[in-house]
């Protein structure tokens, strides 16, 4: 039975409520485990002779239905990166308000200016550079990253941003240097599935937002939260991520 691990922030609890999803992975033959740690926590995760080691193995334990505090990469034919703390909302309403100031200016001047702006944020992501030890130290498995959710359609951050055309153009290339990044280091990436977008393309419907859940209490997120995802997010996704493994594994047997 091949053995995955689902590694994460807070944002794996969407893909745990899901009670479909699980039962499809299970139907398809794969053991799956959850393991990461929430909030400020997950940026300490460091790697260790073949391990990933928590800052907080109890909670990583209750994360991971108590089978693992620290994790060990050989246990595990493939790992998927849910999430890193790869946050695209906030930073494609920062960028996207900088452009709006230069927009009167060449083409190819403010192409560069979004190009640079993405490669310096990207290279001070924490769980790039988590991914990247990862893959180093186990390069024969298999790999998915997708970023967190994009955030739910409230009216706070659309006020902000009031362009979502050239906001829908920046995380585009967001995405698209994520995958670059993840094409060049043998990862496959997830990009979130437009069947959970808000009409307007840039935020999560709201209806996938609504009483979501915190992966370790168990208990609902305040009315405010427009960051985290429910159960029916998670079956969507999981859904997606099953069927990237699935074909995969078809590949692999016609291989042969």
């Amino acid at each position: 039975m091949p053995k995955i691990c689902i590694i994460g922030n807070s944002h794996l609890g969407a893909l745990a409520q899901s009670e479909s999803g699980m039962k499809a992975f299970g139907t398809a033959g794969y053991d799956v485990v959850y393991w990461g740690a929430a909030g400020r926590l997950f940026d300490q995760i460091k790697y260790s002779d073949g391990k990933l080691i928590s800052p907080a193995p109890e909670r990583s334990k209750i994360i991971s239905s108590g089978r693992y505090g620290h994790l060990p990469l050989s246990d595990f034919d493939a790992i998927i990166f849910y999430g890193m703390a790869v946050r695209l909302s906030g930073i494609a309403a920062q960028i996207t308000g900088r452009l709006k100031t230069i927009q009167t200016l060449s083409k190819s001047f403010v192409d560069e200016t979004l190009a640079e702006q993405i490669a310096v944020w990207w290279d001070h992501r924490l769980g790039r550079e988590l991914m990247k030890v990862v893959t180093d130290a186990a390069p024969s498995k298999k790999f998915i990253f997708t970023t967190d959710p994009l955030v739910a359609e409230n009216p706070q951050y659309l006020d902000k941003v009031k362009d979502n055309l050239l906001l829908r153009r920046v995380l585009d290339e967001l995405y698209a240097h994520c995958s670059h990044w993840c094409e060049e280091h043998g990862i496959s990436f997830y990009r979130q599935s437009n069947a959970t977008l808000a009409a307007n393309g840039v935020t999560t419907d709201f209806d996938f937002n609504t009483n979501s859940v915190k992966m370790e209490a168990g208990k609902p997120h305040p009315e405010d939260d427009f960051v985290h995802m429910n159960s029916r997010y998670g079956d969507v996704v999981l859904a997606d991520l099953l069927a990237l493994l699935e074909a995969d594994r078809s590949a692999a047997r016609a291989a042969g």
